[in-house]
C-alpha cells in the first residue's frame, strides 16, 4: 500500500536514529503529542474568556441570554467553541492512548 510505505518512510529516521523503539511507538507519540497540544491551545483560550468576563461559561450563558451584544455573542461562539473542540481532542486522546496500547 502506497500510504504505509510513505508513512515507513517518514519515520524510518525517528526509529534509525533510535528516537523510537518502531514505527508504532513513534507514530502513537507523534499524534499524541498533536493532540495534546491542540487541548492546550482551547485550554488557553477558554482560560482567556474566564479572564476577560471574570466568569465561567455556564454563567455567562445564563446572564446574556436574550441581551447580548453582536461582540459578546461572537465571544461566546468562539468560547463555546473552545469547549467542544477540547472535549472532542480529549476524547480522542483518551481513545488513541486505549487503543494504541
Amino acid at each position: 500500500m502506497m500510504t504505509q510505505k510513505v508513512m515507513s518512510n517518514l519515520l524510518k529516521p525517528l526509529i534509525t536514529s533510535g528516537i523510537y523503539k518502531d514505527e508504532k511507538v513513534a507514530l502513537k507519540n507523534i499524534i499524541a503529542d498533536y493532540i495534546e497540544r491542540k487541548i492546550e491551545a482551547y485550554t488557553a483560550l477558554i482560560k482567556e474568556m474566564e479572564k476577560k468576563y471574570r466568569k465561567d461559561f455556564d454563567t455567562i450563558t445564563n446572564e446574556i441570554k436574550g441581551r447580548a451584544k453582536m461582540d459578546m455573542e461572537d465571544d461566546w461562539m468562539e468560547w463555546k467553541a473552545a469547549i467542544l473542540m477540547k472535549e472532542s481532542w480529549q476524547k480522542a486522546l483518551r481513545k488513541l492512548l486505549s487503543n494504541a496500547s
